[in-house]
């Protein structure tokens, strides 16, 4: 069929074929209580939270996807020092589970520009809860739409969130990458 359901890890999500390789996922609510990203030190939610790296102000939004995220908006992405910054947030003991860190770049209110440096990871190509997380913070701070173009690296997705109380969707395409079995 066109609709079907993906386990992950962290949840179940309602996935749907929108034609060709192109795809939705629903990504689930947005959660920005500071207990539920997990973000130490901040009690109540805010739509800026403080961070100073080699006396600059790098304030960040931060919201769980599932996973913690923290986005901090840059002029430029292509020079932001993504390695550097990501890096340093992560270690700051902010993030008592580390965090993605994704470096945004508003174009258009229906455009935004990422790079996410991911935990464990590195920088990525790719990183679509990054890209919701990203979506969320720029909206709930009032800097983009509720429907917006997240380009990144490796591609572009499309990010709708309808409502603060609903799951955010994300739309793609998607390619076959390998088949395998597990054996238990």
């Amino acid at each position: 069929g066109d609709r079907f359901e993906l386990d992950s890890p962290l949840a179940t999500h309602e996935v749907q074929r929108l034609g060709g390789d192109r795809y939705s996922i629903a990504m689930g609510v947005p959660r920005f209580d500071p207990a539920l990203i997990p973000l130490a030190g901040f009690d109540v939610a805010q739509v800026r939270y403080p961070f100073v790296l080699d006396g600059r102000e790098l304030g960040f939004g931060a919201v769980s996807m599932g996973n913690p995220h923290a986005v901090i908006e840059v002029d430029d992405v292509q020079a932001a020092p993504v390695a550097a910054w990501g890096p340093a947030l992560q270690a700051s003991g902010l993030f008592p589970q580390s965090a993605n860190i994704g470096f945004a770049q508003v174009l258009a209110r229906d455009h935004v520009r990422l790079r996410v440096f991911e935990r464990g990871v590195g920088e990525t190509l790719a990183c679509g809860s990054g890209a919701c997380a990203a979506a969320a913070v720029l909206v709930r701070s009032g800097r983009i739409a509720r429907s917006v173009r997240i380009s990144l690296p490796g591609g572009d997705l499309r990010i709708d969130w309808p409502d603060d109380a609903a799951a955010v969707i994300m739309s793609g395409p998607a390619a076959f990458v390998f088949e395998g079995e597990w054996k238990q």
